[in-house]
């Protein structure tokens, strides 16, 4: 009966970001490597995810990759297939740049209209195509062209 009452009580209070804000920090002290490397992606920032087998790089010096090898590298792309979740979205697949071109991209499981709901509700987009995912400052949420039933989550870098 208390906790009832507790549970009512906190529901009737207004939503506050102070309130907000300790389960935040608290996430954010647990956040798997998969999370954390995706934390700038939104924004299309990926410091050292990349492979440069010219230079000796063989391996992203992010955290999360520490255990991972590529599946395959094909056209100056490493592909990684991975079971992680983003948001509550199945990630299957993380493809970065083993090259020179600046594309990042991570396959969701689900279709595009599935996968625009919780990222919208998250970073306030929809990551259709804008002038921003054209200059590579900000992902766009495409189709898997090989699969309607899963949609990938771009960066790409202009030509």
């Amino acid at each position: 009966m208390i906790v009832s009452l507790a549970i009512v009580g906190y529901q009737l209070l207004p939503s506050q970001p102070l309130l907000a804000e300790p389960a935040k920090v608290i996430t954010d002290n647990f956040a798997s490597d998969f999370e954390d490397m995706m934390r700038s992606f939104p924004e299309c920032k990926f410091e050292g995810v990349y492979l440069a087998p010219w230079e000796g790089i063989d391996r992203p010096k992010h955290r999360f990759f520490q255990r991972l090898v590529p599946d395959k590298i094909e056209d100056d792309f490493a592909y990684y297939q991975i079971k992680e979740s983003y948001y509550g979205l199945p990630v299957s697949a993380v493809m970065i740049p083993a090259g020179t071109w600046g594309v990042y991209a991570v396959t969701f499981e689900v279709p595009v209209e599935i996968a625009r709901e919780p990222l919208q509700a998250v970073f306030g987009s929809n990551f259709e195509e804008t002038r921003e995912s054209n200059l590579g400052l900000a992902p766009q949420l495409i189709m898997d062209p090989v699969n309607e039933q899963k949609s990938i989550w771009v960066c790409t870098s202009p030509l």
